[in-house]
């Protein structure tokens, strides 16, 4: 439970902030209080006293967001933080959420905007060598193109959250699980595996390196979203990804295999394919079919796509794919099974394209 205080407005405000700090104009400094709302003059006390909660209940908050802890000395909050922790504490205070829900809700948001900012970090520090040289690239002339880009990037934010809400909610209305287990539902999953990733990566440069985990992430991204599919998440040479059904999880995985077998920087990828219950939490997804779709990729051979018996049988109803059975093999947790090569069972079949 979250512990409540009487929030005491305008009492750590009248300190207000410190002279040196409103005095030290930097690019990295104006921009940092401009995208924090404000400068940092509040101390951990006096920051959860706006929010009316406790300092045990704010600081369980705080780093659920994924920030570092501070000593009682450290002056690291501003306004927009206590506002921040006030509206969280309202959620569980109006009895919205419970303390447990409200610290999920708080650390998927931390991990995935630590994630989101670092990649497009990345992603703007790549394009400014592309564009002016390794010179391009000085923390002065990132700060600048970072503050440049700030109101848009965080525009688009909100844009694609909401749109994805919608698809997630549209998703729960059509939902075929267990309606009384709303996180557990049937669900095709496919492991996508870059072949030779360990020998490429020994032999590339960090810069090339990047350039075919990037071009892998992109390509895969587009495919799977293109075919109705939901990326959980990618691991240097591995991509996880689900579909609604066993045909669309196919028609995937059979399109993301030929893309990258005519590309030139990635090399060819094994997909093992799986169909049968999943449990969902925290964003990424769990269970015996997941671990099935794992093991049935180390079963693949290079720019080829394998399932099992029971997601065949589902599969063996499209005349769009042809299904050719393996040699048995004996695989770790699931005993004797035989894998089925799946195959298109003609040019117009269908297909997953990338622009």
């Amino acid at each position: 439970m979250i512990e409540e205080l009487e929030p005491t407005a305008g009492a750590a405000m009248a300190h207000g902030p410190p002279p040196n700090d409103q005095l030290t104009h930097t690019p990295a400094r104006d921009l940092e209080r401009r995208l924090r709302g404000g400068s940092r003059y509040l101390r951990r006390r006096e920051v959860v006293r706006i929010a009316g909660v406790s300092l045990l209940s704010g600081r369980k908050l705080w780093r659920a967001l994924g920030f570092p802890v501070v000593t009682d000395e450290d002056t690291a909050f501003t306004d927009a933080d206590g506002e921040a922790l006030r509206q969280m504490a309202a959620l569980v205070r109006d009895g919205q959420v419970d303390e447990d829900t409200a610290i999920a809700l708080a650390r998927a948001l931390g991990q995935t905007t630590d994630r989101l900012v670092s990649w497009q970090i990345e992603a703007l520090v790549e394009h400014l060598v592309r564009v002016h040289g390794a010179d391009g690239a000085d923390p002065e002339s990132v700060i600048k193109t970072v503050g440049l880009l700030a109101e848009d990037l965080e525009g688009l934010l909100v844009y694609t959250w909401r749109r994805q809400l919608a698809a997630a909610v549209s998703r729960l209305s059509t939902d075929r699980g267990d309606p009384e287990d709303p996180v557990g539902a049937e669900l095709t999953v496919g492991f996508a595996d870059l072949v030779s990733y360990t020998r490429l990566s020994q032999r590339l440069d960090q810069r090339e390196l990047g350039k075919l985990v990037q071009r892998f992430e992109g390509l895969a991204s587009d495919v799977i979203t293109g075919g109705g599919g939901r990326v959980v998440k990618t691991v240097g040479d591995e991509v996880l990804f689900t579909a609604d059904d066993p045909a669309s999880g196919a028609v995937i995985a059979l399109s993301l295999s030929e893309q990258l077998a005519v590309d030139d920087v990635v090399p060819d990828v094994r997909i093992g394919l799986a169909h049968g219950p999943v449990l969902r939490s925290l964003g990424d997804v769990y269970g015996v079919t997941v671990n099935l779709a794992s093991r049935l990729t180390t079963l693949a051979q290079p720019g080829t796509v394998v399932t099992d018996q029971d997601t065949g049988a589902v599969l063996a109803r499209d005349e769009d794919l042809v299904l050719v059975p393996q040699r048995r093999r004996i695989v770790r947790g699931f005993g004797t099974l035989q894998p089925l090569l799946v195959a298109r069972a003609g040019p117009n079949s269908r297909l997953v394209t990338v622009e």
